[in-house]
This record gives structure tokens, sequence and C-alpha cells, in this order.
């Protein structure tokens, strides 16, 4: 159409790409003392992935106090946002947080875990894990 074309508006040209984020599984990480925590995780970049742990209360006591603390193997970085609360409540009550890895080699990505909280008026409850059932690369 010409007056498309005098005004610049070039019909047949595709929109530019625009980067995509990869969903990738969704691993359940803790399930111990009424707590599940599950990560989902999202492709950002070659070797950049974002991972939302989601702390799930199942339990009919608040928990508070509630710290996650996330380790890597050193050739990997890794960087956390604060958790969205300290306290998770009652029956099904929730905490997001969101932790970054950058994995530029492409390592096998194997995370610890730790945990703590008070619940019911008991001292800090502490969970450890080691999740390393994660995709190969990313």
């Amino acid at each position: 159409d010409l007056l498309m074309d005098l005004l610049g508006l070039d019909t047949e040209t595709p929109p530019a790409a625009v980067p995509t984020k990869q969903a990738l599984p969704t691993v359940q990480a803790v399930s111990k003392q009424g707590l599940v925590v599950t990560l989902t995780l999202e492709s950002e970049d070659v070797g950049r992935l974002r991972v939302t742990a989601e702390s799930r209360n199942n339990t009919s006591t608040p928990m508070t106090d509630y710290v996650l603390q996330a380790a890597v193997p050193k050739s990997i970085q890794i960087s956390l946002d604060p958790a969205s609360s300290s306290t998770i409540g009652a029956q099904g009550g929730t905490v997001t947080q969101n932790i970054y890895i950058n994995n530029p080699t492409k390592a096998n990505l194997k995370m610890r875990l730790k945990i703590t909280f008070s619940s019911g008026g008991l001292p800090a409850q502490e969970i450890q894990e080691t999740v390393s059932s994660f995709p190969i690369s990313f």
C-alpha cells in the first residue's frame, strides 16, 4: 500500500523478537514439620535462573521468625531477595522468596537450604535439606 510505504509503516516486516523466559519444572524441596517448600524455576537468560521459593505452613499454628537461606557450589553465583514475610500463617499460609542463580559454566546445580522458624511457642526449629533435582543445564 502506497500510503503505508510513505508513512514508513511497512506491514511486511515482522515484529522484533522478544526474548522469552522458559518455564522449567517445579521442585518440591522440603516437606517436614508441616512446612512444604516448593521451588518454581524460570530461565531468565542463558546461565541465569530465577527460583521462586514458596513456603507453605500446613500446621494449625503460625510459623514466626521464618528465615530461608540457600547455598550453591562456589562455581555458581547466588543472590536472595528478602522473604515476603517472616511469619507464615497457619492452615496453608504462604511466604515467597526469589533466589537468583548465575551459572555461566552450566555446572550441575545443587542447592543447600537452611530454614529456621518458631512455632507454637517452641524454640527455633531448623530444617536442612540438599536439593539436587534441578534440570541438568539451564
